[in-house]
């Protein structure tokens, strides 16, 4: 027999705080914020590298950003200088190096304007998936090249490429966030993280989480840096192209302030398209379903729903990314009669006002300890989020909105027309940094920038909107064969199912129409398989084991070997409490999903559940390499631990990793208290709720 060495039964805990504590950045030798600054020097031989930077939101990351800089400054003013280090280890690492940040920082300082320069990326040697800036950076110089020397070029790329530079990994450090006592936070919050769902993904090879198509898998550099041809000459290039430093997101607002109109252009291009609008199906008063929408037969005077479904079809992390609470992306809904006349809208207004009630937006609403909403990136204030309406990778969610039809017959044919619309960051985001550069000290700052880098700032401006996607149809008396989707129907009614896997768990049957009514239509093996491993997740989620493994082995035939299906047998196993029968396929599916922290947290606690003690140490020991302070795992760490029988102070100081991790207890009552004090608030923690119109 093979042997397996025995489970080290010690606890695996997150890496305390160094030296720029609550920043996570690590330096090694000597490095200054001066070296740090020094494009210019790397620009005489890479000139459509720095050219392509000047335009990123890499370069305006630091106080030369009004947005950033006014929540900064409110930490600083709040909780305390030190505390601002948390965001000096990713935006203001020229700062942060020389001590600045523990200290007033001036306006006509140059280190403020640096943002995340070359010296800064291209000097990390090491990258760890803690977050908050868990990297290290050298101060080993960088040789110069000189011309015709090979061997003085051969050390400067081997300076200047790290292993690091080339790893999967390399931009989660920064990507990745989390909140603490440090950070002015009572508790253990989240906070911006791109990297975790990205590791969950199929774009990272994990395919455990649904069966979907197939899909190459991408680093945030195949995204985010695509080759580019070097116009200006680089030495870089290779075939005339380098890799973009562009570093295009969806920082509309940042290319809009600079008058950067290239850079406007180019972010838009990649934003179209980045996600799916569909209105799929109409909910007639009676409860009857219209599948698909088309040309739904409503009556004169009936109450509708329209279910309207958006799709992550593009992004490898949650849509949209980055700092969710301050996204607005939302959903924009019109009804006009066959006059050309307005029926009903929802989300219209939102484009001028800051809440509009009847517009569905996609972000996370942070909370205070009062359960009132924190819109304008009050990070230190933040105790709990009261919901999350991003997407996951290649997930989809619906939203629902209704409306009185005209009494009137010659009203029909009715035009629904439904838009995603976006803008980088919400007007209260931009409202605080817009009357910030009114005070002497934001006047300083903007004319600082304008001098150090030659682009005046207008963070007052009107943001730029893009539409990302868009869908039309006709209902009622007179629409049929009016629009004709380009989508087919089968993977409309596919992906409206996926959505309603959302709703409360009451709700949890509505996903069956729409499913089976795809499984007629849907053409292929592997689409029939989707369709088959939705059709077992509701089931799973029901707790009808029997149905689900029904469902499982017709969807097995066509995809074999899928973990997407193993995991689904797992969690249907666990719902009803079965550990020990849970334990085979969740195992499963984590053999041939390694990155997956959330499956291997499954896992774990089905091992823990089933009195499998050294494995789901093992397992929890496994999953913190990936998420080093996620609570399921280090909860079922300590608990294994218990329970094998090691020292109690070892036990003790797992737990308290884990009590130090865990979701806040005030949760329940700040959303408890934004649910009861805050309109809108209660109907927006449903996960599927519906908005209505206004006629």
């Amino acid at each position: 027999a093979k042997w397996v060495p025995p489970v080290e039964r010690v606890a695996r805990l997150p890496e305390p705080g160094g030296p720029m504590e609550p920043g996570r950045l690590r330096v090694e030798g000597k490095v200054t914020g001066r070296e740090l600054g020094d494009v210019d020097g790397c620009g005489k031989c890479h000139a459509e590298t720095l050219a392509q930077w000047r335009q990123s939101a890499h370069a305006l990351a630091s106080f030369n950003n009004p947005i950033y800089r006014v929540s900064v400054e409110r930490l600083r003013r709040d909780v305390g200088n030190v505390p601002s280090r948390f965001c000096g280890a990713c935006h203001d690492v020229a700062l942060l190096v020389d001590g600045a940040m523990d200290h007033e920082i001036r306006p006509e300082d140059p280190r403020a304007h640096v943002g995340v320069s070359c010296q800064v990326c291209h000097g990390i040697t090491e990258v760890k998936l803690d977050g908050n800036g868990s990297y290290t950076i050298t101060g080993e110089p960088i040789p110069v090249p000189v011309e015709g020397d090979a061997a003085s070029v051969q050390a400067h790329i081997r300076r200047v490429t790290p292993s690091a530079l080339k790893s999967r990994d390399f931009c989660l450090a920064c990507h990745k966030t989390f909140l603490h006592p440090g950070t002015g936070n009572p508790s253990h919050l989240v906070g911006q993280d791109d990297a975790t769902p990205w590791m969950r993904s199929p774009y990272a090879g994990s395919h455990a989480t649904r069966l979907d198509d197939p899909l190459d898998e991408k680093t945030c550099k195949d995204c985010h840096m695509p080759k580019e041809e070097a116009f200006l000459g680089d030495a870089a290039t290779k075939e005339g192209k380098i890799r973009s430093h562009r570093f295009l997101g969806a920082h509309t607002f940042l290319a809009a302030l600079r008058g950067d109109r290239d850079q406007l252009r180019r972010a838009r291009s990649m934003l179209e398209g980045a996600a799916t609008l569909d209105v799929a199906a109409v909910i007639h008063g009676d409860g009857r379903r219209s599948l698909p929408a088309e040309g739904a037969p409503v009556e004169p005077g009936e109450v509708v729903t329209l279910s309207v479904v958006i799709r992550n079809t593009g992004v490898g992390h949650r849509f949209p990314g980055g700092v969710l609470d301050a996204q607005d992306t939302w959903v924009e809904v019109v009804v006009t009669d066959a006059q050309g006349r307005q029926v009903a809208e929802a989300g219209v207004k939102h484009e001028r006002e800051a809440n509009d009630p009847t517009a569905h937006r996609l972000f996370v609403l942070q909370a205070g300890a009062d359960g009132k909403p924190l819109l304008q990136r009050e990070t230190h204030l933040f105790r709990a989020p009261v919901f999350n309406h991003t997407i996951a990778p290649r997930d989809a969610v619906a939203v629902e909105y209704s409306f009185s039809a005209p009494t009137r017959s010659d009203a029909f044919p009715l035009r629904v027309v439904a838009r995603l619309r976006h803008r980088s960051r919400g007007l209260e985001v931009q409202e605080a940094a817009c009357a910030d550069t009114r005070s002497p000290r934001g006047r300083a700052f903007l004319e600082a920038s304008r001098r150090i880098t030659g682009t005046p700032l207008l963070p007052c401006i009107t943001q730029p909107l893009t539409d990302i996607a868009r869908s039309e149809l006709w209902i009622g008396p007179g629409s049929a064969g009016k629009t004709t989707s380009p989508v087919p129907a089968w993977r409309r009614l596919y992906e409206h199912g996926l959505a309603l896997l959302h709703v409360v768990q009451e709700r949890l049957d509505e996903a069956r129409p729409s499913l089976l009514r795809a499984l007629d239509l849907v053409p292929g093996p592997r689409e029939r398989a989707q369709v088959l491993a939705a059709l077992a997740t509701v089931a799973a989620r029901q707790g009808r084991v029997e149905e689900t493994e029904t469902w499982l082995q017709q969807a097995e035939a066509l995809a074999p070997g899928s973990p997407a299906l193993a995991r689904i047998r797992g969690e249907a196993l666990a719902q009803v409490w079965r550990w020990k029968d849970a334990v085979g396929p969740l195992r499963e599916a984590a053999r041939k999903t390694p990155l997956d922290d959330g499956l291997m947290a499954q896992l774990a606690v089905a091992l823990g559940s089933a009195g499998q003690d050294e494995e789901a140490l093992e397992v929890a020991r496994r999953g913190l390499l990936l998420q080093p302070r996620d609570a399921d795992l280090l909860r079922v760490q300590a608990l294994s631990l218990e329970a094998l029988g090691v020292e109690p102070e070892l036990v003790r100081v797992a737990r308290d990793a884990y009590l130090t991790c865990r979701t806040p207890d005030e949760g329940p009552r700040v959303r408890a208290a934004c649910s009861r004090d805050v309109p809108g608030c209660a109907l927006e923690r449903n996960p599927v709720h519906t908005h209505e119109m206004r006629p």
